[in-house]
């Protein structure tokens, strides 16, 4: 088992953060394209979701699962989006990432960063989610 990718978006669907750790096998298309694709598949798939629902409660996708991957999601309340890549036999990935969204919001919502009106400290919220995804038992 291991894990391959993170991505993290806004609710526009702009890339806040991307870090890899086992991808073998690359897109072959530029970042912001690669970004764009998966977003839009993360968005229709939670339509498609939404439009084939038996009742009328909010529909939501966790995962999907390919014979090499399965892509979990995680979307805030805020319309913060993280999908996160990993073997098909890996588990628990939705601690994971309440992990990895615990460490944004304390990363880019603190305190000090808005009293200071600083951005995103990149290098630290790196270092952050470095450290969550590598203690977690299915990161080989």
């Amino acid at each position: 088992m291991t894990i391959f990718n993170i991505y993290i978006f806004d609710r526009e669907g702009q890339c806040l953060y991307y870090d890899e750790w086992f991808r073998t096998k690359q897109s072959g298309l530029p970042p912001i394209q690669e970004y764009q694709l998966v977003f839009g598949m993360m968005l229709s798939m939670k339509s498609f979701s939404e439009r084939l629902s038996t009742n009328d409660s909010n529909q939501t996708v966790n995962s999907f699962r390919t014979s090499a991957y399965k892509m979990n999601f995680l979307e805030s309340a805020t319309g913060v989006k993280i999908l996160l890549n990993s073997d098909p036999a890996a588990t628990g990935m939705p601690d994971l990432l309440q992990k990895i969204y615990q460490a944004w919001v304390e990363t880019v919502n603190s305190p000090v960063a808005n009293l200071l009106g600083e951005g995103i400290d990149h290098g630290f919220l790196q270092s952050k989610i470095r450290d969550v995804v590598t203690k977690h038992p299915a990161y080989v």
